[in-house]
């Protein structure tokens, strides 16, 4: 035992000097990463009220510095409102930011609005109003990288059959740099709509943008009681990586950030089944 302990002390002796040369010799010039996820939907004049409504809110950050700067933002909200305005509302956001070296940070939101049991004898109708934004950058394309993802659905459903009528899908995601960017905008024929959308892939800053608003409707030719669920999911991370200078320095970080990333899957991960679980139920 006394000869393994000695080992230890004069590999550890030989080995701090090293790996601190190395992490001084990866420190970029006070770069920045930016990261950013946002999603709100706004519905007016629903023209019946359902029985009874339902809202879910979930939201986790994580803010991780071994030596630079990193901040992490996230917030959800949602509201039903039947005895007002017959209106409901609800928005996802999560961002991230970091300078210097040695960081990760990420956000986590969701939100969710669900109507029950819409009594309609002809036509189900509402007007609506959205945005969807994706945001990323980074300074420096070899020691930074910056994430973005969300997805915003709406989905209306035959209560008694729980056969899927109509959707509404807006989905997105940004790796900077990588090549995994995608941006999806799925409405159902039973929208009007009028939008904007623009997206720019490549390069250091990336962003993938809708804003729409319109109307829905769909006539019935008999009574139906219909389910309505819209709910958005937004996450970003960013985080520096090791620059290739010397093999130690590299495994020294890639053990302190993989100890990193698993404490981050594992709040997302919870985040998640709480949400699915809500879901689930419905």
């Amino acid at each position: 035992m006394k000869k393994y302990t000695k080992v230890v002390k004069r590999f550890l002796a030989l080995a701090t000097p090293a790996i601190a040369t190395s992490i001084l010799a990866t420190l970029p010039s006070q770069a920045a990463t930016f990261a950013s996820s946002e999603s709100i939907f706004n519905i007016n004049n629903f023209s019946s009220s359902p029985l009874d409504v339902r809202t879910l809110t979930d939201n986790v950050t994580t803010a991780i510095s071994t030596g630079g700067q990193v901040t992490a933002d996230s917030n959800a909200e949602a509201k039903f409102n039947i005895d007002v305005n017959n209106s409901a509302s609800n928005l996802s956001f999560s961002q991230a930011q970091g300078q210097g070296d040695g960081y990760t940070g990420s956000a986590e939101s969701f939100a969710a609005i669900i109507g029950y049991d819409f009594i309609v004898d002809k036509e189900f109708s509402f007007d609506f109003s959205g945005l969807f934004s994706l945001k990323t950058s980074i300074d420096d394309a070899v020691t930074e990288r910056a994430n973005a993802r969300g997805e915003f659905l709406y989905e209306l459903y035959d209560s008694d059959t729980r056969e899927l009528l109509d959707s509404f899908k807006i989905s997105g995601n940004l790796s900077t740099i990588g090549n995994n960017d995608a941006f999806v905008f799925e409405p159902s024929s039973s929208i009007t709509l009028d939008s904007s959308i623009k997206n720019f892939f490549g390069g250091t800053q990336e962003y993938a943008l809708a804003n729409f608003q319109g109307k829905y409707s769909r006539t019935f030719d008999k009574s139906t009681r219909l389910l309505l669920k819209e709910y958005k999911s937004n996450q970003v991370s960013v985080y520096t990586v090791p620059e290739p200078s010397t093999i130690l320095g590299s495994l020294f970080s890639c053990t302190m950030f993989g100890a990193v990333s698993i404490r981050k899957r594992k709040r997302a991960s919870s985040a998640a089944l709480l949400v699915n679980k809500d879901l689930r139920s419905v």
